[in-house]
């Protein structure tokens, strides 16, 4: 074993080198993944809303919309989707933001409640995005008690703040929910 030190070839030290390597690998800090919330981000009153894309069924064009009389100011008309008639609900009042006509950018998010599908209007959808979960904040306390009932918390991103939207409680909201008993 003398003569192969001497020559520069020495097994057990080149083995021990990789081992130390290998779990050197080990240890060295990995970056957990954070869990990624997957949402649909919109634009509404010049601020940017999110919730999740489980909830979105599709986005559409803003058809024409049918008025139907007496019903709550949040439902701007109603649509045929494909043989299904849906409402199209303006959540703006819900949130605090001052109504405004919706321009050409307008769309409706199709959403997917457990009783009923609605379309949601907004001034545009930005897209889907993954969304750091555990970078969320608690929604801005200067808003008041019902507007933050909808909101479940805000994030900072390098584009500027999303606030996601707690949809199925906005869905559930009195104001859009008319119970015959």
């Amino acid at each position: 074993m003398g003569e192969k030190n001497r020559a520069g070839y020495n097994i057990d030290g080149i083995l021990r080198e990789m081992r130390d390597e290998y779990w050197q690998g080990l240890d060295a800090v990995e970056e957990v993944a954070e869990e990624q919330l997957e949402c649909v981000t919109f634009a509404l009153g010049g601020e940017t809303y999110a919730f999740e894309t489980i909830y979105a069924a599709e986005v559409l064009r803003i058809p024409r919309l049918v008025k139907i009389p007496k019903v709550q100011e949040l439902i701007v008309g109603v649509f045929n989707l494909r043989g299904e008639i849906v409402a199209a609900m303006d959540i703006r009042p819900l949130l605090g933001l001052p109504p405004s006509a919706f321009g050409p950018a307008g769309r409706i998010i199709v959403v997917k409640g457990e009783q009923f599908n609605t379309g949601i209007l907004v001034e545009s959808v930005k897209g889907v995005t993954a969304l750091p979960l555990d970078s969320f904040e608690v929604a801005v306390k200067s808003l008041s008690g019902a507007q933050r009932d909808y909101l479940r918390g805000q994030l900072q991103l390098p584009d500027g703040l999303v606030i996601l939207l707690d949809i199925k409680r906005l869905l559930g909201a009195p104001e859009i929910v008319v119970n015959h008993g």
